[in-house]
């Protein structure tokens, strides 16, 4: 009899992990769904609020800087309440701002919902605080592994949630297809209640093992020595450039592809295939990350990207360029997300990682607005997509460059 509860009490921890990831994945993947549909919800926002392209370009461009500069905030109140409290809270704002953005007819209330509320909401679903409300329950060692399964997740929401929202657009139209992206939304609800009390149960003990007795520091210190750090500053610089590079697929890569002529049903189908490239991407690098050093795995990434841009300076576009571009652009897109956070928790432990991680994120979206901006200006100005793709090649090889010219990946006690 004891011998049989001994291993029930074995058991259920393994059960509760999996259901943990399973539900870190759902939430993490149907906000990435939104997140990397912009240029989707775009084209169907100017035919309805007609308001121009460049002026929703820079709604999402502004968009893109809010998720960025709103990490280290968050990440700094969820450490003071809770992640789960932060999810809730990117939630609220999420289906508030899907629910009201497509029925804005003017620019300044197109940009408080669709440049500022949607975006701030997702920042609340992001990866870092994500991965913060499971890393206690999964352990740091766990975690590491699990970080690229749940950036993998971003590949399924890409892979469903693109021809999906496609095609109610076309059938329904932007604001019942808006209104019905809320709906997962609202049913995570339960889902996030039941990871904050998962999470609440854990002893003090059992949080403190789990993150090697890191202690909490001051958010200015820490960044502060992190900036002190040459190798952070050398993850940073290329993760800025990583802004630029997602914000082209996410912004203007299904505009892009119908202005060649292709049609907007393999335009879409083009973003399911970038969707399950990313899985695999995210998925086979999280497990290199774990085998090799993670530096030489995050320079590799960067490089493939400079050819990528190389194939679309120089190369015919037709529909198969297409899909072959959009499984490459996948392949080397969310693939970065393993290898930077996973240097950012060894250097600076898993408590940091939200705040860190959150706080490269500006440059990295910093970067996303200068690409969703830019490519707007460029488009409206009879310029085309050249010029994104010409930037893009020259950061690629600096972040290639910068990642290959890290020294240390191993941990620095924080004084």
């Amino acid at each position: 009899m004891y011998k049989d509860k001994k291993n029930e009490s074995k058991s259920k921890p393994y059960f509760q992990w999996i259901i943990m990831i399973l539900a870190a994945c759902l939430v993490h993947g149907v906000m990435q769904g939104v997140h990397d549909n912009y240029g989707i919800m775009m084209d169907g926002l100017v035919k309805y609020t007609e308001i121009d392209y460049a002026s929703i370009s820079f709604c999402i461009g502004t968009g893109a800087l809010v998720y960025g500069f709103a990490q280290p905030f968050l990440g700094m109140l969820a450490l003071k309440k809770s992640n789960a409290f932060v999810i809730m809270l990117g939630i609220f704002f999420t289906v508030t701002g899907l629910l009201i953005s497509p029925t804005c007819k003017s620019f300044f209330t197109l940009f408080l919902f669709f440049g500022l509320v949607l975006p701030f909401g997702t920042t609340g679903l992001c990866f870092g605080i994500v991965m913060g409300a499971i890393t206690p329950i999964l352990g740091e060692k766990r975690a590491a592994f699990v970080s690229g399964i749940v950036q993998a997740s971003a590949g399924i929401g890409d892979a469903l949630m693109s021809p999906g929202l496609q095609t109610l657009i076309s059938v329904s139209g932007i604001v019942s297809a808006m209104h019905v992206l809320a709906v997962p939304f609202i049913a995570m609800i339960p889902i996030v209640i039941w990871i904050g009390k998962v999470n609440h149960k854990i002893s003090p003990a059992d949080k403190e093992k789990d993150t090697n007795g890191e202690q909490h520091t001051s958010f200015f210190k820490l960044i502060k020595f992190a900036l002190q750090d040459r190798d952070y500053c050398l993850i940073l610089t290329g993760f800025a450039t990583c802004g630029f590079n997602m914000s082209i697929i996410e912004s203007h890569l299904f505009s892009q592809f119908l202005s060649y002529g292709i049609d907007g049903n393999t335009a879409s189908l083009t973003l399911t295939v970038y969707g399950i490239a990313t899985m695999i991407g995210a998925m086979v690098v999280g497990f290199l990350s774990a085998k090799f050093k993670m530096k030489n795995i995050l320079g590799s990434v960067y490089a493939v990207r400079v050819l990528i841009s190389i194939a679309f300076l120089f190369l015919h576009k037709s529909a198969g360029f297409a899909f072959i571009a959009t499984a490459l652009l996948g392949l080397s897109g969310d693939s970065t997300v393993p290898p930077t956070s996973g240097m950012i928790t060894k250097k600076f432990g898993s408590k940091n990682m939200a705040i860190l991680y959150g706080f490269t994120l500006i440059g990295h979206q910093i970067g996303a607005f200068a690409s969703s901006y830019l490519g707007g200006i460029f488009v409206k100005n009879g310029l085309g997509y050249t010029p994104l793709w010409v930037i893009n090649l020259c950061l690629a090889a600096v972040a290639a460059t910068a990642s290959f010219s890290i020294r240390d990946e191993n941990e620095r006690k924080i004084i």
